[in-house]
């Protein structure tokens, strides 16, 4: 996908969009009986079926959000195209073709965004040899250890939370297998894995997260986040004259979750940290927001509890603990970002490049995923893309999706036949988008301005951060699935949410 020869581009891309065809077949199985299924219990599709529980709430009111996030996304999506042809143009000359194939977006992303990060070093007063490497750029100013420190600077200073490491004992390990000595003994600390208690100032103990971290043989091998318990309000034990044992007839069962990750391998030397790509740090400070999303909820019912809410919902804290991961000011404030070597945080203006780098043709990323979006809701609609079912194929829409939104594409490919969401999240991969337009415009009302402000004093940017957060907890977070979340998105913002602060951050 990266190569400078177009040629090879284009095999690449076509033997990899055109594998696994016998999976349309079995794609076409899946949509046909997931619509007469759905049928059979009253409703006009799978889709209508899905969403009657969500917060979109219609297949109707999805389609008014592509919309408008299409409508919005038109400027920046063409200007980003743009810059694609002109890089190609020159980089190709006479043999350029005149417009950019589905095979050159990977390659001209890479070669636009790191001829931007060049500029902006040169614009900073670079010199010397330049490494077009954008993870170069960024390599050891990230650590596991600085990424938990960075953790625990975030919950203090959102919630009062403290964030406390402690021993894991030898009954709570689960990576037994692959941790133990040659002897038999479980290594001091527990090998990869790490534990920690969470407690509040003034409302106590709040509950355990685990880390595991790193990759191990027989290891899940994707990046999650697990609830082992989940909170709930619960009535104490009663004496056998039905009395209660306690002065107070509820308490609250403290939750207990897991990050699950496979990071960089851990270092075996106790002295030497162990570094994570900027890409790792995204994902841990992501799932990271899952995990304070089950920790911090309070609900009468466990199944109620945290991230067991309305699914187009629930990315909307773990995008909002990512934007930390990306934020310039946090960045370089010390703790997240410090080189392991020299010691130095990371400059403000380097942490404000990796930010732009993220904006960086962005357009395009967004307009893919409308696609991917508009697709997902045609399969599973009212008139499914099904020919069993009398409506046209998966591939024939997947093709029409691509050229009304002059999105690249090669006809007689079908990636979508490896497209594993439309199993899991099947009519609803809208929730991405989302929950990413909710995440940024939270950011952008309760934190960022109490975070940016240069006017006050540091006394009262903590006070202004701290009446942030404990918002975004107590009016979100601590309600888990047992509130219509538009009303704790309308709560949090105080007014209806906009799409248009997902669209500032774009360069």
């Amino acid at each position: 996908a990266h190569s400078p020869s177009p040629a090879l581009r284009k095999e690449v891309y076509l033997q990899s969009h055109t594998s696994i065809p016998e999976n349309l077949q079995v794609l076409d199985s899946l949509i046909r009986h997931r619509h007469l299924h759905s049928s059979l219990l009253g409703y006009k599709s799978y889709a209508h079926r899905v969403l009657s529980d969500r917060m979109v709430g219609s297949p109707e009111k999805v389609q008014e959000f592509l919309h408008k996030m299409e409508e919005r996304s038109k400027h920046v999506y063409k200007r980003d195209m743009e810059s694609m042809l002109e890089a190609k143009k020159h980089v190709e000359g006479g043999l350029w073709g005149g417009a950019i194939e589905p095979w050159d977006v990977p390659f001209y992303t890479t070669l636009i965004k790191a001829q931007r990060q060049h500029q902006r070093w040169k614009e900073d007063g670079g010199s010397g040899e330049y490494d077009q490497d954008e993870s170069s750029q960024f390599a050891g100013y990230f650590s596991v250890e600085n990424s938990i420190e960075g953790m625990k600077v975030l919950v203090q200073d959102l919630f009062g939370i403290a964030m406390k490491e402690v021993d894991i004992p030898k009954e709570e390990i689960w990576d037994v297998d692959t941790t133990t000595t040659a002897q038999g003994q479980i290594p001091e600390g527990g090998g990869g894995m790490r534990k920690f208690e969470f407690h509040h100032e003034e409302e106590g103990p709040l509950g355990t997260m685990y880390f595991d971290l790193h990759p191990r043989d027989g290891k899940f091998v994707h990046a999650a986040h697990f609830t082992i318990r989940c909170g709930r309000i619960r009535n104490e034990d009663k004496a056998e004259d039905g009395s209660n044992n306690q002065t107070d007839d509820k308490d609250h069962q403290l939750p207990i979750v897991a990050l699950v990750c496979n990071l960089s391998p851990s270092t075996s030397s106790p002295t030497s940290q162990t570094l994570l790509s900027y890409s790792e740090v995204e994902t841990l400070y992501h799932e990271f927001g899952h995990g304070l999303h089950s920790l911090l909820s309070r609900t009468s019912f466990q199944h109620l509890s945290g991230t067991r809410a309305a699914m187009d919902f629930v990315e909307t804290p773990s995008h909002l603990f990512e934007t930390f991961a990306r934020d310039p000011k946090f960045l370089s404030a010390g703790v997240l970002a410090r080189h392991y070597v020299a010691g130095q945080p990371m400059s403000e203006s380097k942490a404000r490049h990796l930010a732009l780098s993220h904006a960086d043709l962005r357009g395009v990323e967004v307009r893919t995923q409308i696609v991917h979006s508009k697709f997902d809701q045609a399969l599973f609609g009212e008139h499914p893309c099904s020919p069993s079912l009398g409506g046209v194929s998966s591939t024939e829409m997947w093709e029409r999706l691509h050229q009304e939104a002059n999105v690249p594409f090669a006809s007689g490919t079908h990636w979508h036949s490896r497209f594993g969401h439309l199993v899991t999240y099947g009519a609803g991969y809208y929730g991405y988008l989302y929950a990413q337009t909710f995440a940024a415009d939270i950011w952008r009302s309760a934190l960022v301005s109490s975070m940016a402000s240069s006017s006050s004093s540091e006394v009262s940017k903590a006070a202004a951060v701290r009446s942030g957060g404990t918002k975004i907890w107590k009016e979100m977070l601590v309600h888990g699935g047992a509130k219509d979340p538009k009303d704790m998105i309308h709560t949090v913002l105080g007014r209806e949410p906009s799409v248009d602060p997902f669209f500032e951050g774009m360069s």
